[in-house]
């Protein structure tokens, strides 16, 4: 269920920043193929997963701006 649900915050990170989920994985800990082999199954240290979320944490994705506003 923890792969899952870090599968899940990778992919919403990643579409509210406009990059592709192989991208924030690469950005958080190095890896570009972490994702695609969390997709396929496998999984992750606890710390690479602390690393992840730190990552997007400390990088969200900007307030939308609402219509009418200027």
């Amino acid at each position: 269920m923890m792969t899952t649900h870090l599968i899940l915050e990778i992919e919403t990170f990643a579409s509210l920043k406009g990059i592709a989920p192989a991208t924030v994985t690469s950005r958080a800990v190095g890896n570009s193929r972490l994702y695609h082999r969390l997709k396929n199954g496998k999984s992750c240290t606890l710390d690479v997963a602390d690393r992840l979320r730190k990552y997007m944490a400390d990088n969200p994705a900007p307030a939308p701006i609402a219509e009418g506003a200027a």
